[in-house]
């Protein structure tokens, strides 16, 4: 059984008309988009306190985060540290340089790094 194109992308009601097996399916493809990224996705998850399926998936999407790898600042800073400052800086890939994480923020960097991942082995 195949999960319905475009799930990612559903309104509250498209849920809502799905069964209890597909959305636990769905519930399940979504947490593991949020655990690659934090630590701490249950208890993340949990806080909306959800009781439905439907209100699970939801607060995977409501999914509101400091960024881990820019500390919220927007900035990645990396290299060698001279003077108090390391020598390389940019924008913060993981969150887009806005330094909090949503779940599309999310599905775009995983989806990048497994780009990554694939054009490094096929040189």
């Amino acid at each position: 059984m195949t999960l319905p194109k475009g799930y990612l992308d559903f309104a509250e009601s498209d849920y809502s008309a799905l069964d209890v097996e597909t959305l636990r399916r769905i519930f399940g493809k979504m947490r593991a988009i949020v655990r690659y990224n934090i630590s701490d996705a249950d208890a993340t998850i949990a806080a909306n306190n959800p009781t439905t399926p439907v209100e699970w998936i939801m607060a995977v999407k409501r999914v509101n985060v400091v960024c881990p790898k820019c500390n919220g600042s927007g900035i990645y800073e990396w290299g060698a540290c001279v003077n108090g400052r390391m020598t390389h800086s940019g924008p913060c890939a993981r969150c887009g340089g806005t330094g909090r994480m949503t779940f599309d923020d999310m599905r775009r960097y995983k989806a990048y790094v497994g780009y990554e991942i694939a054009k490094a082995f096929r040189s």
